[in-house]
């Protein structure tokens, strides 16, 4: 099973895909916001369209990813509207697509890499940097989302770290809590990957556990 971790953000998104316990592949997708005065209601759909892009450019491959969740009392967040809506446009375009998302709170991915709910960023770093080998950790948001892949790919029965955590870690996988159809939806992958959407037969597409038949877009141009 191919687990993505996603830690979202506007500036520099960091990806994970663990595509076994020793091939783990690490990327970053980055954005520029305009130059001050210039922006507009278009130019943060165009950023955001793009940032999904790259995202979903690796996170589609999966068959279940991991993200952290919003952190709802972070002081001084700049754009909390754009980042909410492109959390869930991220979002729902992967669950339109089949794909499993799960939910990682920061204070989970926190205890998980370093034993401490409230563990500074360098800290995880230099932790995840020291854990995960088979990784290219280049920065923070990397970091944090071969974190979240990590705790993902435990949960799914196939670890990536090569000693077991110890239990204060462990603690965090509690708090996760991992979607009751995942069979369902990675057999609805299986079956439907490398078909058109439109090839994907009927008794497949049923498999999908929202029975939803999944959509490229919420933003469909006009014609």
């Amino acid at each position: 099973m191919i687990v993505a971790g996603i830690d979202l953000s506007l500036s520099c998104t960091g990806l994970a895909l663990v595509r076994s316990p020793e091939r783990v592949e690490t990327s970053t997708v980055t954005s520029k916001p305009p130059p001050p005065g210039t922006e507009t209601l278009r130019s943060r759909f165009e950023r955001m369209e793009k940032i999904s892009e790259g995202v979903l450019a690796v996170a589609g491959n999966a068959d279940i990813v991991g993200i952290e969740a919003p952190a709802y009392g972070m002081r001084n967040a700049g754009k909390v509207h754009d980042r909410s809506g492109l959390w869930w446009h991220i979002v729902a375009l992967l669950e339109r697509e089949g794909v499993p998302v799960v939910e990682v709170s920061p204070p989970s991915r926190m205890m998980y890499a370093t034993g401490k709910g409230n563990a500074g960023k360098d800290l995880v770093l230099v932790t995840a940097a020291s854990t995960y080998k088979q990784a290219s950790i280049t920065g923070n948001d990397v970091a944090d989302a071969v974190v979240i892949a990590a705790m993902v790919s435990r949960l799914v029965g196939q670890p990536i770290e090569l000693r077991e955590p110890a239990q204060a870690k462990l603690k965090a996988l509690a708090k996760v809590h991992m979607p009751a159809a995942l069979g369902a939806a990675v057999a609805w992958r299986k079956g439907c990957r490398g078909v058109s959407k439109a090839g994907c037969g009927t008794e497949v597409r049923r498999a999908h556990p929202s029975h939803i038949t999944p959509s490229a877009s919420w933003f469909h141009p006009r014609a």
